[in-house]
């Protein structure tokens, strides 16, 4: 993404998130009650309500659950990146997290495709997430 294009607005839930990812790390919700990961960020656990959730770095990895290649200019702080692709990732951590990112390797796209997390700072308290094919 470039540095003219829109970033996103981190609020109370959702801050730490943005600023891992300005870190370097791909941190997530985890709930210390059950240990059930929680996403997108929210004050409750999404699987038994517990408020008792703590920030995590997760391993960053996972498989292509489904994607989108944007062709139109939609936006013109984005024109310079189209054609792009953003895929939803389903997490090693957990199957039903989905965490979505831009796509960032020139191999052709397919469902169940070994994915890695790359971060990179688009400020000092807000980073972006995009995922490589996993060459491993």
């Amino acid at each position: 993404m470039s540095a003219a294009a829109m970033l996103p607005i981190p609020d109370r839930d959702s801050e730490p998130y943005w600023a891992a990812l300005a870190s370097g790390r791909l941190e997530l919700q985890q709930c210390l009650d059950c240990s059930h990961w929680t996403w997108p960020p929210r004050p409750i656990c999404s699987f038994c309500q517990s408020e008792n959730l703590s920030w995590q770095e997760v391993a960053g990895t996972g498989e292509v659950h489904s994607w989108v290649t944007t062709h139109n200019v939609y936006s013109a702080a984005f024109a310079q990146l189209v054609p792009y692709t953003t895929v939803l990732v389903r997490l090693d951590e957990q199957p039903d997290i989905l965490i979505p990112g831009q796509f960032g390797s020139n191999i052709q796209l397919y469902q169940g495709l070994r994915v890695r997390a790359r971060t990179q700072p688009l400020t000092d308290q807000i980073g972006e997430l995009s995922w490589e094919a996993d060459a491993r």
